[in-house]
């Protein structure tokens, strides 16, 4: 879930109310922002107002109170209190006098209201004369009227980079008027409302605030009742926390929003109440049904609760019975005594027909259930299940198992939909304390393999290798199990570190799944065979991966990494289709985040902050990184923790913050190596070498590799999925005079880029074969490789690659005195490592640049480009420089822009700089840092 800046799942609101903030610069413009109260109104107006102040506008506020409706001037006093006393008193005096008065509050009700309005507006153009001013009034609607007139009046006169933003509260009976807010201009007014939140966002939000969140049927119930109200929902969770209910019918309404709600409704007679409970009770409640349900006609019962309806309790559209609020209806529930809630579910249990709902009023209607309820519970939850709503089916076994249906097989299915829904810890606390006692054979193997299941997900599947061997065997009779295990296997073999064994089992699972003809285990073993033979070298199985995306179930209980979209996204971005696996791995994150599956979330953003990275969106990488460690902090689990921290050492590595990058790979490395999750080392080591690499640490560099180093197999570990530090450690070898070390390294690249055509292999193979060609003395082989790869990287959208190339390619065209081509090809790598944010990298640029200039600026200057440097050096206009110079002011120009490029700067501020280096330097001196070719 996108958070910005504290602010949860309103990302495009922000982005609106910013847009027309920044449209306030260039003029008058104005946004009303409404919304029932709780919505949400309040976080962004304050949101507003910060961002405005920090790209230089004035602020001033006021926020509404009920209380102070009859206080004339009171709002406008609070926006007053933000103007400076400079610019009042640069008003006329009798402007300035009211003004003042309206901020001691010594302003009388019947003043000259024209007067008021007029220095209002006086005072908002003399400040928005000096910088952009925006007014931001929150509850809008409980402003007085006096504030209300004068600011209209001048509203409708603003002529200058002035914006308005007012919030108003929409749904109370009696809403007011805000035309005020308009501008003269209809055009420039905007008007936004706030809508309810997705679940996914009140999620988010309630894991921001608690650091936890309730399983998912819990959840579910929190968005109904509050009818994706934030404000409420944080109430009904919090009143949830404090009494730990084990359902989704445990959530109760806290006793200050029960209050608010009943406070309507008032004193009623015993059949209205019995009327209005089962209403209430019911979940599509209409006219026929409670009619039914409580033995009267469908016109005695709109006679009973019109009277409710001019309350604003309920209101009736068609034959539907709707509570003006969900928690309307939550609220008279509760304030049932229990044996009328029994009583009105019982009744409402002989009537309707779903038998979802049925089975839920017949748990309801008794404080025990029997052999009845638990197997219409049963049915009802298979039926929830069959349609794929895993949330309610859990919650339906929940509710039998609380009234007394706890049976070991009712526990693992009920733990089996917890797992599908992302609900890990409630899957665990069911299954783990039976597994053990549950049948011998098929049943036992379930309930391994979902235990197995559970902690592979949570704490990485090698931890759940022994639980998924022993389902294996348990499962001699069951091939459905039986594969399931053998995939989830497969993937603990490999993070275990043994690839071999793991395409083995994969190899095994895709030809024992494809016998069963079972789609959701086919698309999982296909899945899994694409993604580790395509990791081990062996190509994308295309064929494989289409039948997996054909028979793919987006809402089935495969881990993220096994569904065929998300290995689909892995397998562009492995082979230079990086845009189009950005796209796919957005939907799989945001299906993770809507379906509450937080590790896969986790996951998710991980492998989107290595595709922002390959990008060259190192700001994007860094927000999705830093909000996967807090998502993995809220879940308290190994693996999730271990793949964010892995996701922050790639980012401070490219960007070049060498010791959070240190502190997150050794964060990421310390939990992997406890786990035994061997494979999930490699990446943070990696971070960590490409750092020393990148400072020119190449000792440290190789020190850091040499565990992967040691078991480097040409044949299968080259893809950039396995090998992305081959071209650093290439690097470092040159760099320390160990060419026969990197020779079959930079052979692999090219054997393997060749034979399966991937650009970044071909690129990063050219670029290493011509630092290799350098190092023995022959720079026109070498120059020849740098820009074969320069032809490759034209296939690659990956900026950092290509200017890293530029960067050999410019040094190699210096050494030979091509200066005019290295100085544009070392130009644009600075160019581009600056803007990435790449430090270490465009300190490297510049410094070649620099290397540049010194060897040839002192010779290559004209007697007239150096006198002209000169004189602009030391502050000199053009004009000047020309008159002192007799020269024309063209010339003057002309000498300055090649001084520019021969010294490798951009701008007059940085001559003087450059001139005392040149004279400093012996000529021809040229350091060498080990990083040259």
């Amino acid at each position: 879930m996108l958070t910005v800046g504290g602010i949860v799942g309103r990302i495009g609101e922000l982005q609106t109310i910013q847009g027309i903030i920044q449209q306030a610069r260039h003029g008058p413009a104005a946004l009303v922002l409404d919304g029932e109260a709780g919505i949400g109104k309040t976080t962004l107006w304050r949101a507003a107002g910060q961002w405005a102040r920090t790209i230089g506008f004035v602020v001033l506020t006021a926020t509404g109170a009920a209380i102070e409706m009859s206080m004339a001037w009171a709002g406008l006093a609070d926006l007053l209190a933000g103007i400076d006393e400079v610019v009042l008193a640069g008003l006329p005096l009798p402007q300035r006098r009211v003004l003042e008065s309206v901020s001691v509050g010594r302003l009388h009700t019947g003043a000259d209201q024209r007067l008021v309005a007029t220095a209002l507006r006086g005072a908002l153009d003399a400040l928005s004369r000096h910088q952009p001013v925006l007014v931001a009034i929150d509850d809008a609607h409980w402003l007085d009227n006096a504030s209300t007139t004068a600011l209209g009046f001048a509203i409708r006169r603003l002529t200058g980079p002035i914006g308005v933003l007012a919030t108003f509260r929409s749904g109370t009976p009696d809403p007011r008027d805000d035309s005020w807010v308009a501008p003269r201009d209809p055009k420039v007014l905007t008007r936004l409302t706030l809508n309810p939140m997705s679940p996914g966002d009140l999620r988010a939000l309630i894991a921001d605030r608690d650091g936890s969140t309730p399983p998912p049927p819990v959840l579910q119930r929190l968005h109904t009742l509050s009818g994706g109200n934030p404000s409420y929902a944080l109430e009904l969770s919090l009143a949830w926390n404090q009494q730990r209910g084990s359902s989704a019918e445990s959530v109760v309404l806290p006793p200050r929003l029960a209050a608010g709600m009943l406070g309507r409704i008032g004193e009623l007679d015993s059949e209205t109440t019995e009327a209005i409970v089962t209403a209430a009770a019911a979940v599509e409640p209409t006219v026929e049904l409670i009619a039914a349900a409580t033995g009267r006609s469908s016109a005695e019962l709109v006679d009973l609760l019109q009277p409710l309806e001019s309350r604003g309790v309920l209101v009736f559209e068609g034959n539907q019975i709707r509570f003006i609020h969900p928690l309307m209806a939550a609220a008279v529930v509760d304030a049932a005594d229990p044996g009328s809630r029994r009583r009105a579910h019982s009744r409402l249990a002989g009537v309707v027909d779903h038998p979802e709902f049925r089975a839920r009023h017949l748990a309801l209607s008794a404080p025990h259930g029997d052999s009845n309820t638990w197997a219409a519970l049963d049915r009802a939850a298979e039926g929830a299940a069959e349609r794929g709503a895993f949330s309610e089916a859990a919650d339906l076994l929940a509710i039998a198992i609380r009234t007394g249906g706890d049976t070991p097989l009712r526990r693992l299915r009920a733990a089996d939909y917890n797992f599908r829904t992302g609900a890990l810890s409630e899957a665990e606390v069911l299954v783990a304390p039976i597994v053990d006692s549950l049948p011998a054979g098929s049943a036992r193997a379930s309930g391994l393999l979902l235990l197995g299941g559970v902690r592979g997900q949570r704490d990485g599947w090698a931890s759940a290798g022994e639980l998924l061997q022993r389902a294996s065997i348990e499962a001699a009779d069951d091939s459905v199990t039986g594969i399931q295990a053998l995939v989830w296997l497969a993937l603990a073999t490999g993070l275990g570190g043994d690839m071999p064994s793991c395409v083995a089992l994969a190899r095994r699972a895709r030809e024992e799944a494809d016998h069963t003809g079972i789609a959701h285990l086919r698309s999982q073993a296909l899945s899994l065979w694409v993604l580790v033979s395509f990791m081990h070298g062996l190509d994308t199985d295309t064929e494989a991966l289409q039948t997996a995306l054909e028979i793919e179930d987006a809402g089935g209980p495969a881990p993220a990494h096994l569904q065929p979209s998300a290995v689909y996204a892995l397998i562009c971005a492995w082979t230079g289709r990086l845009e189009e696996a950005r796209s796919a791995m957005l939907e799989v994150a945001r299906r993770c985040g809507e379906s509450g599956h937080d590790a896969d979330a986790v996951w998710a953003a991980e492998q989107l902050t290595t595709i922002e990275i390959w990008l060259g969106r190192y700001a994007a990488a860094r927000h999705t990184a830093d909000g996967a460690l807090g998502h993995a902090r809220q879940l308290r689990a190994g693996l999730p923790l271990i793949r964010a921290w892995t996701s922050l050492s790639l980012v401070a590595a490219h960007q070049g913050r060498v010791d959070d990058t240190y502190e997150a790979a050794r964060q990421a490395i310390e939990r992997a190596t406890a786990a035994n999750l061997t494979y999930l080392v490699r990446i943070p080591v990696m971070s960590q070498a490409f750092v020393e690499v990148s400072a020119g640490e190449y000792a440290a560099a190789l020190s850091t590799l040499r565990p992967l180093l040691d078991t480097f197999d040409p044949a299968h570990d080259a893809e950039i999925a396995t090998g992305r530090y081959l071209p650093d450690a290439v690097e470092a070898l040159v760099a320390l005079g160990r060419l026969e070390e990197a020779e079959p390294l930079v052979a692999a690249l090219e054997s393997n880029g060749s034979r399966l055509d991937r650009p970044w292999m071909l690129a990063a193979g050219a670029r290493c074969r011509a630092l290799l060609a350098a190092a023995e003395g022959d720079l026109e082989r070498a120059t020849r490789h740098a820009e074969q790869a320069m032809d490759h990287h034209d296939r690659l959208p990956m900026p950092f690659e290509r200017a890293r190339t530029q960067l050999v390619l410019g040094q190699l065209q210096r050494r030979r005195r091509r200066l005019s081509a290295a100085y544009d090809t070392l130009r644009q790598a600075a160019d581009v490592l600056e803007g990435l944010g790449s430090s270490l990298w465009a300190a490297r640029a510049h410094r070649e640049l620099g290397r540049l200039s010194s060897r040839s600026a002192g010779g290559t200057l004209t007697d007239s480009e150096r006198q002209t440097a000169e004189k602009a050096a030391v502050g000199l206009s053009n004009k000047q420089i020309a008159t002192e110079l007799y020269l024309s002011p063209k010339t003057v120009e002309m000498h300055l822009s090649t001084a520019y490029r021969k010294l490798g700067i951009r701008s007059r501020a940085q001559l003087a700089h450059r001139l005392r280096q040149l004279d400093t330097e012996e000529p021809g001196d040229e350091p060498t840092p080990s990083s040259a070719p």
